[in-house]
């Protein structure tokens, strides 16, 4: 019997996930640029030079060379901005080495920061792994709370106050048996050393205020 004819078969490939542009990479400036640098690389990006006529043209592209120049021309903005991408690059490189829920993590609100609603979990360096619900509901994710515990809560459900009375209120497991859903997770990096815990984004269950 003649051998059968090798015959190489080829796997549709998916399409690779679009990188988004940072306003730095917006502008085509480094992120040490001085303010007299991005004024320059803005007014480059929106002049209505020939050479830079398909920038101009383009409304998207527009709109996201005015939001960079917005954000890395205000000194707090980019403070916060660079910060945000400190914590994606973090998050990006971790070393993930625990999975853990809500309930795994201690809530408090930061005094400082409003009603931002801060989440941390100690790393065996000493430090913490941190995420907060500013942070989160960037994410799409809504951390809700009320005067006791906080909870996630789903997007396509209406707001609810969790109480002592209601129903689906447990307080011996922290359990909320009412709509208990996983939405997804992220990876929370630490503070301070290369490693990471993936937070698995639950409804249905609460966790109660630690002390800080």
């Amino acid at each position: 019997m003649p051998p059968r004819k090798k015959t190489s078969v080829k796997r549709p490939r998916g399409k690779r996930p679009v990188k988004q542009e940072t306003h730095y990479q917006i502008l085509s400036v480094k992120p040490s640029a001085t303010y007299q640098e991005i004024c320059a690389a803005y007014l480059s990006a929106t002049s209505n030079n020939p050479t830079d006529s398909a920038i101009v043209a383009d409304d998207e592209k527009s709109l996201r060379v005015q939001r960079a120049f917005q954000v890395l021309s205000d000194t707090q903005w980019r403070a916060e901005y660079d910060k945000e991408l400190r914590t994606a690059r973090r998050r990006r490189n971790a070393r993930v080495i625990e999975d853990v829920c809500l309930l795994g993590m201690v809530p408090f609100v930061d005094e400082e920061r409003g009603e931002t609603i801060e989440l941390i979990h100690q790393c065996d360096c000493g430090d913490y792994f941190s995420v907060d619900s500013v942070e989160l509901q960037k994410l799409g994710y809504k951390l809700c709370k009320d005067s006791d515990h906080v909870w996630f809560q789903s997007p396509e459900e209406p707001a609810k106050e969790y109480t002592s009375s209601s129903p689906d209120y447990d307080d011996d497991d922290c359990d909320l048996s009412f709509g208990f859903k996983c939405l997804g997770s992220v990876v929370v990096p630490c503070e301070h050393c290369s490693l990471g815990i993936r937070l698995s984004i639950d409804t249905g269950l609460k966790a109660e205020y630690g002390s800080w």
